[in-house]
């Protein structure tokens, strides 16, 4: 397989996850898929299946669900982030955002949906056990939570000068999940999802000190930032150095984040 057929899988799946129609709410299973189906990159739910395969070779089946329920969660977040209260965009992904498609209500309710749904679909996965199920579901909830993505949104909107611990809550909390995902569905030991837990926040870190130099929003000052970017890239690198396995994909899109900033500077 290659990362876009992962990618063209993790689309199919995603399409049969969330009905069509509903004759009672449509509005919220359609606006669920416009946001959710929209083209994306998918990075985290492909982090979850590179991961689990680079453990177990037959993984990819038990980690395709979950790592769509990550999908979901992020969704969810970004939904949430473009509302009036907060960012208040006008388009996400090329396309006008929920909330402009729809009302801001629908969007609050349409987020707050993938994010529930995303544990039930952890908890009707197939191929999983229920300690593994229990593991996902902590995991994901910590790291969406105040420890995570909530308290770094939170200190984004207080305008924090703690930038590295905001970016490791905002951004760096969910890509640990991904990889962690992996660890977990793929029966990994400890001290593997302890290294896949430092390579997940390092990833992170490179994630969204990209996305800011590529937004024009660099508190560190452009050139500071892509240093710092090329820091936390090397420390990927280092890090899939002590994992088990093939880490050929995991490489690939650690190096695909830094190709885009190299690309657009």
């Amino acid at each position: 397989m290659t990362l876009e057929h992962y990618k063209m899988k993790i689309n199919e799946r995603l399409a049969t996850l969330i009905p069509a129609h509903s004759p009672f709410f449509p509005a919220l299973y359609e606006g669920g898929r416009y946001a959710l189906l929209t083209p994306g990159k998918r990075v985290r739910p492909l982090l979850t299946l590179c991961t689990a395969e680079m453990i177990r070779k037959d993984a990819f089946e038990w980690a395709l669900i979950p790592a769509c329920a990550l999908e979901m969660l992020h969704t969810y977040s970004l939904i949430h982030d473009d509302l009036p209260c907060m960012d208040d965009d006008d388009f996400r992904r090329n396309q006008p955002t929920l909330h402009r498609v729809y009302t801001e209500g629908h969007a609050v309710l349409i987020g707050d949906y993938l994010l529930t749904y995303a544990f039930e679909v952890i908890a009707k996965a197939p191929f999983i056990g229920s300690d593994q199920k229990i593991a996902l579901t902590q995991v994901l909830a910590t790291a969406a939570g105040g420890e995570g993505m909530i308290g770094g949104q939170m200190m984004d909107i207080e305008n924090s000068h703690h930038i590295e611990q905001m970016h490791a809550r905002k951004t760096a909390a969910l890509f640990c999940a991904a990889v962690e995902f992996g660890g977990i569905i793929a029966q990994a030991s400890e001290e593997i999802i302890s290294i896949l837990h430092i390579f997940g926040t390092q990833f992170g870190k490179l994630f969204q000190m990209v996305d800011d130099l590529l937004d024009g929003d660099h508190p560190l000052g452009a050139q500071k930032a892509e240093q710092t970017a090329h820091t936390h890239f090397q420390a990927c690198l280092d890090t899939l150095h002590q994992l088990p396995g093939d880490t050929t994909f995991l490489r690939e899109l650690t190096q695909g984040v830094l190709k885009v900033c190299s690309n657009n500077s």
